[in-house]
């Protein structure tokens, strides 16, 4: 049981820490570059797409995981 809360309760964490690079280098290189909002705009919306990606696998694996 705890192998499984494991694997699935760190999907939270990688979305979190998926959509928290996306804006914070987003927002390093809008800064540098001075092209404000377009790289964090652009890079908030890959991580969230990064975060989606890590549900969408661990839905996979809870599938393969039942049969």
């Amino acid at each position: 049981m705890w192998r499984l809360v494991g694997r699935y309760g760190s999907v939270g964490l990688e979305i979190g820490i998926a959509v928290a690079v996306g804006l914070f280098v987003g927002r390093y290189l809008d800064d540098r570059f001075d092209t404000k909002p377009w790289l964090t705009v652009f890079l908030g919306a890959a991580g969230v797409g990064a975060a989606g990606k890590a549900v969408y696998d661990a839905v996979k694996k809870i599938d393969m995981d039942k049969l």
